[in-house]
């Protein structure tokens, strides 16, 4: 097959002349497509196709000067400029300059295509196909995924399935280089292997803990027989990669490609549906069952950060909750995407003051930032003097004996108060539960010991209240959203 590079900035004319003919048929495959000179040039230098399509009027390098490019470093691909009536002073330049055709972009017919492309370039029915290395077919297969090449010599996909390793922050990311060099081998190779009923299949390894599976099926099947291999596929897939690896996946299946539906387009579907696992429960999740996921931060959320200085500083704690409800509410509603989620939690902690915590993986760990944002800094309580006597002196009791194992009964009788009516008027009046300040006071005095002494991390927790070492990280973590060693790692970077 001879291999064929089209650049054009308009993606009108792009999409246009790519359908214009039947390639595979004529003995051509549209190998990439570049929007300017510099993605050409560096398309060419990577494929090495024989035929370079260009526009002459392109931005960040022009057609001309991609030809001049070209023709210095020896580049043996035939040069055909693309250009309209008015460009032919350029064409004439183009032409003395070393091009060796051109087509006016709105003359140009499948015939004219064809023909140039046959004169420039003869198909040899008779010529073997190139073989890639590993790292060469590794490149193809992303750039596929990316959309700067339509073709792989490899694999003609028709589906693509996202793959997430769940825990590998955790466990992945921290070995040396080598190890995991040889977790992504075994792990493409479990991928490749469960594509039995596939005509084809190829895994690679896209960046962290994402990969993904390119599959092709067998000639002649019908849609449905296409979707139950898909859905047999991604069952295998979580399957093997427990069984061998002991590894929690999460898998986003596309649809079925249309005829002239681009493997980009494919891969988006897989990772649109794969965004669905931080707010749906599940393993696999399937593109022609998941709708779109929110490209806009909600109103609500909007204003919530709008508002959250003035909350502070007000110390408005019903405010607070009300709105941050209103929020998460509009998150979950709108299915909006964890990215965008995940800046907006970035952005309140800030403007509340309140640690930067890393982004929960599920959707369900934020409802707990109602009571996070408003228990996690003693100082969202106002001054005790604007609460009645019996919470004021709660809270002094608290702050003076959250050391010891106390209770609310404690409390209740140092203020001389009952239990019920103690919680009640305490939970009324600050809007936080007498479990989560007293939590509170624990949690950010054992911050000041972690951060300001070598304390042991089961010492630590002995000192604020905790007796047993696994039931403080627990709740630490849950806090914070790191563990106790892993927040004083990062205090003291």
């Amino acid at each position: 097959m001879k291999r064929i590079i089209l650049a054009d900035d308009d993606f009108l004319v792009r999409s246009y002349l790519a359908q214009l003919i039947d390639w595979e048929a004529n003995g051509y495959t549209l190998a990439g497509v570049a929007q300017d000179g510099a993605q050409a040039l560096e398309l060419a230098e990577q494929l090495q196709p024989d035929v370079v399509i260009a526009d002459i009027d392109m931005p960040v390098l022009d057609g001309i000067a991609l030809l001049h490019k070209l023709k210095e470093r020896g580049h043996p691909a035939k040069i055909v400029m693309l250009s309209c009536h008015d460009d032919f002073e350029y064409v004439k330049e183009a032409m003395r300059t070393g091009a060796d055709e051109y087509l006016l972009k709105d003359a140009v017919t499948p015939e004219k295509l064809l023909q140039t492309l046959q004169e420039l370039t003869p198909v040899d029915t008779a010529e073997e196909p190139k073989t890639l290395t590993a790292e060469q077919e590794r490149k193809q297969l992303l750039q596929l995924l990316e959309g700067t090449i339509l073709s792989c010599a490899s694999i003609a996909p028709d589906a693509v399935i996202a793959v997430r390793l769940t825990e590998y922050e955790e466990t992945i990311a921290y070995q040396p280089a080598e190890q995991r060099e040889k977790f992504y081998r075994s792990f493409l190779q479990t991928c490749e292997d469960v594509g039995q009923n596939l005509a084809a299949v190829r895994c690679v390894h896209v960046r962290g803990g994402l990969f993904a599976v390119l599959c092709a099926f067998r000639a002649g099947m019908s849609r449905q027989a296409q979707q139950l291999v898909l859905r047999e596929t991604a069952a295998a897939l979580v399957q093997e990669a427990d069984r061998h690896f002991a590894a929690a996946v999460k898998l986003g299946v596309s649809d079925i490609a249309e005829h002239s539906t681009e493997t980009s387009v494919c891969w988006n579907d897989a990772k649109n549906a794969l965004e669905h696992m931080f707010y749906q429960p599940g393993s696999i999740f399937y593109a022609w069952q998941c709708g779109r996921m929110g490209d806009m931060l909600p109103r609500a959320a909007e204003e919530f950060l709008k508002a959250a200085e003035n909350l502070t500083a007000h110390r408005d704690s019903a405010a607070t909750k009300r709105m941050l409800g209103a929020a998460l509410e509009a998150f979950a509603r709108e299915q909006t995407r964890e990215s965008l989620v995940a800046g907006w939690l970035h952005s309140a902690d800030h403007k509340l003051g309140i640690e930067t915590r890393p982004m929960p993986r599920r959707f369900s760990a934020l409802r707990e930032m109602v009571q996070v944002y408003l228990a996690a800094c003693e100082e969202m309580l106002p001054d005790t003097a604007q609460y009645s006597e019996g919470v004021a002196n709660t809270i002094r009791y608290i702050q003076e004996h959250f050391r010891e194992n106390i209770t609310l009964t404690d409390a209740a009788n140092a203020v001389h108060l009952t239990t019920t009516y103690l919680s009640y008027v305490f939970h009324k009046e600050t809007d936080i539960t007498f479990s989560e300040y007293l939590q509170s006071c624990r949690i950010n005095h054992a911050k000041q010991l972690l951060e300001r002494t070598d304390e042991r991390v089961g010492d630590v927790g002995a000192l604020v209240g905790y007796n047993d070492n696994r039931h403080f990280s627990k709740v630490f973590k849950k806090a914070t959203g790191m563990t106790p060693q892993e927040y004083r790692r990062a205090r003291r970077k």
